[in-house]
């Protein structure tokens, strides 16, 4: 029998072959940051562990075969606290009847040869080609570039929220539930890069699970928030934490942002939009196997959608602050420039806060220049 963890690691790995984003915490496990670790060694350097076993794969393979060499492959040569009879037994017994002799003889193989495999490790070969075309443009140099594809595969921090002060401070075991947030220090600076002036109405669009609504709640304790969300088991959790943290000024709404209908205009929309969520790769190292190209100009015109029906909900005067958990340009830039084209009564406004952060009048945290995700967002104003 494999060990029942492993074996949630490779359910993983079959789910992301089709298409799946899918993680597992491990919470229930006293191990749990060993099967983070193999979790993370594994999606980080998918791109070149995939380059490995074409040099023995001769033919084609079973998916559950392959996803076992992937997760024995990892542990092999990114982990040196598992010995690799434990990877190459603990692999096999994933999968069934002759597929386990193929297993066990490429992992031996790996096995031996593992010093030789790891002098060609490429840091470009863990990433997909479309990602490297994008990126390396941007840099002037190949050391340049490079560092900034290491920076990626830096091991994330994590933080919280303290609720009382709105202040960040690392992540620790055993918070205090009633007090703190488990939030990205980025994703926590998006509510607070602007002072609006005494807001009595804001919108908090794809509000879920409610990070950001706590911030505008605590940020603006006189206004009136409504919190929206298209996801029904994501905005229980938005519940949940209104409920937690006594977000007396903060109702609910179960509706798709581009089908809202009221009435109401706003002095402050918060639009934290649907994107690719390739600005997470850190936390999420398998997200930018599941994107490509179209994926991003097909986001880039779904947020195109979200802007003008925000804009439309905008007071005169309003502010509203639009970001994304993506730094590529069409998700992030080009939407901007698009609405400012087109509607020459709403302005860019440059950030007050987080001036180290400030680009081109862009709030931007490219993962060389920060510990966290990489967001993207702007402040606009409608005249």
């Amino acid at each position: 029998m494999p060990d029942k963890n492993r074996r949630r690691l490779f359910n993983l790995l079959l789910s992301f072959f089709k298409g799946e984003l899918k993680e597992d915490f491990f919470y229930d496990s006293p191990y749990r940051k060993f099967y983070r670790k193999i979790y993370f060694e594994t999606f980080k350097h998918l791109g070149f562990i995939q380059w490995v076993l074409t040099n023995y794969l001769k033919k084609e393979t079973p998916i559950e075969s392959i996803a076992a060499l992937i997760l024995g492959a990892s542990q092999i040569l990114f982990l040196d606290d598992i010995p690799d009879y434990a990877a190459v037994n603990e692999s096999v017994a994933l999968v069934k009847g002759g597929q386990k002799s193929l297993v066990n003889a490429i992992l031996r193989k790996i096995s031996s040869e593992k010093d030789t495999l790891l002098k060609k490790y490429s840091i470009y070969l863990d990433f997909p080609e479309y990602f490297i075309d994008r990126w390396k443009k941007n840099f002037d140099t190949k050391k340049d570039f490079e560092n900034f594809l290491y920076s990626i595969q830096k091991k994330p921090d994590y933080y919280l929220l303290d609720i009382k002060t709105l202040k960040t401070t690392k992540y620790f075991e055993d918070f205090d539930k009633k007090r703190y947030y488990p939030m990205d220090i980025n994703s926590q600076k998006i509510p607070q890069l602007f002072d609006a002036n005494n807001p009595q109405k804001i919108l908090d669009c794809c509000a879920a699970p409610g990070g950001k609504t706590i911030i505008l709640s605590k940020k603006y304790p006189n206004a009136k928030i409504t919190a929206i969300d298209i996801s029904k088991e994501r905005i229980q959790l938005l519940e949940k934490n209104i409920n937690n943290f006594n977000l007396n000024n903060v109702n609910t709404c179960l509706t798709d942002f581009l089908e809202y209908e009221t009435v109401e205009k706003y002095d402050l929309i918060l639009l934290d939009a649907p994107c690719t969520a390739l600005g997470t790769i850190r936390k999420h190292p398998e997200v930018v196997w599941l994107k490509n190209d179209k994926d991003i100009n097909k986001m880039s015109k779904i947020q195109k959608r979200f802007l003008e029906k925000g804009v439309s909900l905008l007071k005169n005067g309003g502010i509203l602050i639009y970001s994304v958990c993506s730094l590529e340009k069409e998700e992030g830039q080009e939407n901007i420039n698009y609405i400012l084209k087109k509607h020459e009564n709403i302005k860019l406004l440059k950030p007050i806060y987080y001036q180290e952060s400030i680009i081109d009048n862009f709030f931007y945290t490219p993962f060389h220049l920060s510990d966290g995700d990489g967001f993207f967002a702007a402040v606009l104003k409608k005249d």
